[in-house]
């Protein structure tokens, strides 16, 4: 994820372990995700930066042949042969268990697959319909409380699924009956990557080894170690999306200690795909429609649970976005006022604030929790005093090439944020702290929101080339906008290369080209 607002073209620096640090790298931006992701173009490495990775990559080679020859690690083609026989053992064993009724095993399995723990005499920790959202929330409430278990679903036609959950995510799923078109060979096969003879060679390999279709793949060399864990994960979520388009059947879980074997897959993140999905849909409902979702609660106060942080952590949240998040956790707020304080527009402010709230990583309370409130205000008081050591851009909040309407914009919602009378119960030297923060805030807004006393400002504590720069940059981006026929981004380009270089006469004429579009 890297901040929406970067520069169409830009120079990239890469940390690499052992090489340090590398660039710059002339880069320029060819997509924008809706998700805040961004795709690069790069032209060519520089030399210097080629010649660095040529050099990682030759270390990693004698590294590697050391390993090998020293017995410490095992080249791919003796890694396939001993994955074959552990696939043999592994069946063998379990064929073993199923014909000796004595074996006390824990787990059955009739066909080929992954075994099936025996959840007979446990109670379910969860259930519900298909018909209702209660397994999207319980997928949430797994993926907060890191659950390890089985989700068994049954269909009124027969058909029973089971869902293998590690530590908050599904790793796995067997379907009874098998379905063939969560079939792993047949999957890649309507993606044109095997041919329909390789999958009969596969199904020959499998039934006399007695391996899994993707081990016999990689047996034949269509497939390596790496590939496979890729593959089996896109199927792990082909198969989630189905479940979550089901609407007949109930669903069961059972919390196991441990699973029945070792899965290769990474658990699916499954709240970070429900907010993809929920956040892509909330952009095309009206503003008017996403306020009667959350008029409800307007006057309730919100919070995050600690419990849940570790799910929006991985929600990898755009700036803003992130910003709203650290907002809510700052203080003890009401909803109503949370729009007075939010980085982001009323509208998208709300879009999230509901998608969140879908997904229940909200709480809303009538009564202000005054424990979490007291917990929030110290560690917001601590994080605002850090800043003030640094530049007053740091201290509003705004990044160094700025107008003077963001500055006027940062400014009034920090003054909100930190109004002492929002603040209860502070100790004397809080009272203190906060009168300072406020203080050095109104003594950076008088600097930053005069045209001159910003530019001046600026030059004195950013480098003479970074602001030369950055201007070309942005004067890049305002012409790539006017040929995208975009007033709003060009003008806004062209106004930021004017406000760091105001004597540059072609900025002024791409801002006046720009309000012509």
């Amino acid at each position: 994820m890297i901040d929406k607002d970067v520069a169409n073209e830009f120079k990239l620096d890469l940390i690499v372990p052992i090489i340090g640090r590398q660039g710059p790298i002339e880069a320029q931006v060819v997509h924008r995700g809706g998700d805040g992701s961004i795709g690069v173009h790069i032209a060519g490495m520089p030399g210097s930066v080629d010649d660095a990775f040529k050099s990682l990559f030759d270390f990693i080679g004698q590294v590697r042949d050391y390993l090998v020859s020293s017995n410490q690690l095992v080249g791919r083609t003796d890694y396939n042969a001993l994955i074959k026989k552990l696939a043999l053992t592994e069946h063998n064993l379990a064929a073993a268990k199923e014909s000796d009724p004595s074996s006390g095993g824990r787990a059955r399995r009739t066909t080929r697959g992954i075994p099936i723990p025996d959840t007979s005499g446990r109670q379910a920790v969860l259930e519900g319909q298909m018909s209702d959202r209660s397994l999207r929330d319980a997928m949430v409430g797994l993926a907060v409380e890191r659950s390890t278990g089985l989700l068994t679903i049954k269909y009124p036609n027969g058909i029973i699924r089971y869902g293998y959950w590690l530590r908050g995510g599904p790793v796995g799923w067997r379907t009874e009956p098998m379905q063939e078109d969560e079939v792993l060979g047949v999957l890649l096969y309507k993606a044109e990557q095997i041919t329909s003879e390789q999958v009969k060679a596969s199904l020959e390999i499998m039934k006399t080894d007695g391996c899994r279709q993707g081990e016999a793949l990689v047996d034949m060399g269509l497939l390596d170690f790496a590939m496979l864990i890729r593959v089996l994960g896109k199927q792990n979520e082909f198969i989630l999306q189905k479940v979550m388009s089901d609407r007949q059947g109930e669903w069961t879980f059972h919390v196991l200690e441990k699973l029945p074997e070792q899965f290769l897959s990474s658990p699916l993140k499954v709240p970070t795909l429900l907010f993809r999905a929920l956040y892509a849909h909330v952009r095309e409902m009206r503003s008017a429609e996403i306020g009667r979702k959350i008029e409800p609660n307007l006057d309730k106060y919100l919070a995050i649970s600690t419990e849940s942080e570790h799910v929006l952590a991985e929600m990898q949240l755009g700036k803003k976005e992130q910003g709203l998040i650290e907002v809510i956790q700052s203080n003890s707020w009401r909803l109503r006022e949370v729009f007075s304080v939010s980085p982001l527009g009323r509208g998208a402010t709300s879009g999230l604030l509901w998608c969140l709230d879908e997904l229940a990583l909200l709480t809303f309370s009538d009564q202000e929790d005054l424990a979490r409130t007291k917990a929030r205000i110290a560690e917001q008081i601590d994080r605002k005093k850090k800043q003030l050591q640094s530049s007053y851009f740091d201290i509003l909040e705004v990044h160094w090439v700025c107008l003077k309407s963001e500055v006027q914009e940062a400014y009034e919602r920090l003054k909100v944020q930190y109004e002492t009378e929002r603040f209860a119960m502070l100790e004397p030297w809080q009272e203190e702290e906060l009168e300072r923060i406020n203080a050095r805030m109104d003594e950076a807004f008088a600097t930053l929101e005069n045209d001159a006393g910003r530019r001046r400002y600026r030059a004195e504590v950013i480098e003479k080339d970074a602001i030369l720069n950055s201007a070309e940059m942005l004067g890049k981006q305002g012409e790539m906008a006017i040929m995208r026929r975009d007033r709003a981004a060009a003008c806004g380009a062209f106004a930021k290369a004017a406000e760091l270089i105001p004597g540059e006469s072609s900025f002024r004429d791409g801002l006046r080209r720009a309000t012509t579009i």
